[in-house]
């Protein structure tokens, strides 16, 4: 079963990675937190750093191809279909007035690197493990308004940011819900055929 907090500190650390190979300070570029905590005080620790944080999941209604009905020894399992969902992303600049280009800088870097890596697989991105073969990033357009409405969800004033959507993490778990046994004719019955009645 995938963790969204594991594939979110997998696409950090890369993204971290990435700025420091271009250019290397002592602490993180990009830290997985927020900007204000819960009661409206300032995260120090998120102070002249990129913000990611996730503000929104949603359902991915997609094509599946999905079978509840999977063989076993002497019957049928019926497992619960899987669950894909979208991860919404936002990369914030939080710097300080006097370090305020610098912050532009480091968005810079964001778009950057999500152009050159939009996709992070088992290829690229071992370290997701092997529950998840593929996710997507897909950067999103917002208006003013929908800006203004997403920063004062997160608690704070606009910071110079970028959205992205990350697509598709598949929760599936193997857990059987059901049992069924072949009829004759092909199809599956709840329960096994009595001999007797033969």
């Amino acid at each position: 079963m995938p963790s969204i907090r594991h594939v979110l500190e997998v696409i950090r650390h890369m993204a971290n990675n990435y700025m420091q190979n271009i250019d290397r300070r002592a602490d993180d570029w990009v830290v997985l937190t927020s900007t204000a905590y819960h009661d409206g005080s300032i995260n120090e620790h998120a102070k002249d750093r990129v913000v990611m944080t996730l503000f929104n999941i949603t359902r991915e209604t997609i094509v599946s191809s999905f079978t509840p009905a999977r063989a076993g020894e002497g019957g049928f399992a019926i497992v619960s279909p899987p669950l894909h969902i979208d991860l919404h992303i936002a990369f914030m600049a939080n710097f300080a007035s006097n370090n305020y280009a610098d912050g532009l800088a480091a968005i810079s870097h964001i778009l950057s690197f999500f152009q050159q890596v939009p996709n992070f697989n088992q290829a690229n991105a071992p370290q997701l493990g092997p529950d998840v073969e593929k996710v997507t990033l897909e950067m999103e357009s917002f208006d003013p308004v929908e800006v203004n409405y997403v920063m004062s969800m997160l608690g704070t004033k606009y910071l110079p940011s970028v959205f992205y959507k990350l697509r598709l993490l598949t929760f599936a778990s193997p857990a059987m819900q059901a049992r069924t046994f072949p009829v004759r004719g092909g199809g599956v019955s709840e329960a096994p055929s009595d001999p007797a009645a033969a």
